[in-house]
């Protein structure tokens, strides 16, 4: 996760980044090309835009790039759409309203009888309060142990006595100010809803439920009157090594993943919303108050506009957005993702997550023209080699003489969010997702890429990533969007 949190804060700076002798890194020069594309019509019969557009299933390529701080290969299926086109969306940000909540939660929950503000009681401070503890105790085991690599789960936590202290004293205070149990009153519908106040609810059914919303995402939960957690099967993997964290509250499921993505498409077309695909999925257990409600399916949801092959579930277009062509740079004000975050079980789902809420405003292009691969390759290459954060992952020579290497692994030709120029609409432009890993012998001389190639396969991990806008060539700048 740190290693991912770094390679996208450097990207954020990729303009920035001194180029090497050897190279300069080009990008259109204030051409406007995305508008001026965006504005053409499709004419196949005119011989200017394609009707459709080709790519190579494959790219083997050994080495892009070779120098003394780095070599890039690659070694990777591409990913694109079957049919060739490529339509370019017009979307808006909109607002998740009460209205809205409540017509999901009749669909989603039985009648409710009685409802609380979801607050959190004694019981529950003092475990918190334990699990403060708890994390304080292992932050100081492994300083003791001298802060070895491959720990999980372990902050440095590094509070003096008095620190310690005062946290302590701080949850004590809530534990007596808290309520020994929550106060219900009766209701017979979801109309009691307000903003940004977690309400706890009694079903007909005698289950209860829990529901949270603000202006921009929505969380409701069967089975537990307080705010879940999806316990996934990488955090359990990292706990079961170590026996501690949650892990024997781990509940198997014999649902299969093919079986729970029918459950979750069926049900949120059932909760009205349709056009929307799996982008990610591992197996999870559902928690609540550290008690295990059920096992299933941790699955991310995103709008598919039309077909496009879906990218990889951890990058989430996105929070700050750059746009960049040339000279042509700003920063985007923030941009929520929208997606779903399901947990579902035999039983259904179980958690329901809403964030980002847009709705499609139009079509802007019905296929726009996208650049050749043979130019995309070396948009990357001299994404990869010029402006490469050589401070964070290229090896010290003083450390070792290996230079850092870099293998692309998957590709995908999808859709990105970017700001439409001089408006608060957004595109959903054509964009290539690189996905790739990095060896540095500087952060580990003993790392081989048969580590790092094993490592793809769990849940979790899908390396670090590139995004390269499809109709100019522009990198992408997802700044704090992880």
């Amino acid at each position: 996760m740190k290693k991912l949190i770094l390679v996208i804060l450097s990207l954020t700076l990729l303009l920035a980044c001194v180029p090497t002798p050897e190279q300069e890194f080009v990008v259109n020069k204030g051409d406007d090309i995305v508008e001026q594309k965006l504005n053409e019509t499709p004419d196949p019969d005119s011989g200017s835009i394609a009707a459709r557009q080709t790519f190579p299933d494959r790219w083997d390529e050994d080495p892009i790039v070779e120098n003394d701080r780095l070599i890039v290969r690659a070694n990777t299926e591409i990913h694109v759409r079957t049919d060739g086109l490529y339509p370019v969306y017009r979307t808006r940000p909109t607002e998740i309203t009460k209205e809205m909540v409540e017509n999901v939660a009749i669909k989603f929950l039985d009648k409710p009888t009685a409802s609380s503000e979801a607050l959190l009681t004694k019981e529950d401070w003092g475990r918190a309060l334990q699990q403060y503890l708890e994390r304080i105790a292992k932050s100081e085991e492994w300083a003791k142990a001298g802060k070895p690599d491959g720990w999980t789960d372990v902050e440095d936590l590094n509070e003096t006595p008095e620190e310690l202290e005062e946290r302590t004293n701080w949850y004590m205070e809530q534990i007596r100010n808290a309520p020994a149990s929550l106060s219900e009153q009766a209701v017979n519908d979801y109309s009691g809803l307000e903003i940004r106040k977690p309400q706890s609810f009694t079903l007909a059914s005698g289950d209860v439920a829990w529901i949270s919303f603000n202006k921009t995402e929505y969380m409701i939960a069967k089975g537990c009157k307080t705010n879940p957690d999806i316990y996934s099967f990488a955090r359990y993997q990292d706990d079961l090594r170590w026996k501690e964290g949650s892990y024997k509250l781990w509940i198997e499921t014999d649902l299969s993943r093919e079986q729970a993505e029918s459950i979750a498409l069926s049900e949120l077309e059932r909760l009205g919303y349709t056009g929307y695909a799996v982008s990610d999925a591992s197996t999870a257990t559902l928690l609540a108050s550290e008690r295990g409600i059920a096992g299933g399916w941790s699955l991310v949801l995103k709008r598919s506009y039309g077909g496009y092959p879906q990218i990889a579930g951890n990058v989430y277009a996105s929070r700050s957005l750059y746009y960049s062509s040339g000279d042509d740079f700003f920063m985007n004000a923030e941009i929520q993702a929208e997606r779903f975050i399901l947990f579902v079980s035999e039983d259904g789902i179980q958690f329901l997550e809403y964030q980002g809420p847009k709705e499609i405003a139009g079509l802007v292009n019905a296929n726009v023209e996208l650049l050749p691969f043979d130019e995309i390759r070396v948009r990357i290459k001299n994404a990869l080699s010029v402006c490469f954060p050589y401070d964070k992952w290229a090896t010290d020579p003083a450390v070792d003489p290996r230079p850092a290497e870099a293998e692309i692994f998957d590709m995908y030709l999808s859709t990105f969010t970017i700001r439409e120029k001089n408006s608060s609409d957004y595109y959903e432009m054509p964009c290539w997702i690189v996905n790739f890993d990095i060896l540095s012998y500087t952060s580990n001389p003993n790392w081989t890429w048969d580590d790092i190639r094993e490592g793809r396969d769990k849940p979790g991990q899908h390396g670090e990533y590139l995004i390269i806008n499809a109709v100019d060539g522009s990198v992408v700048h997802t700044g704090s969007g992880w």
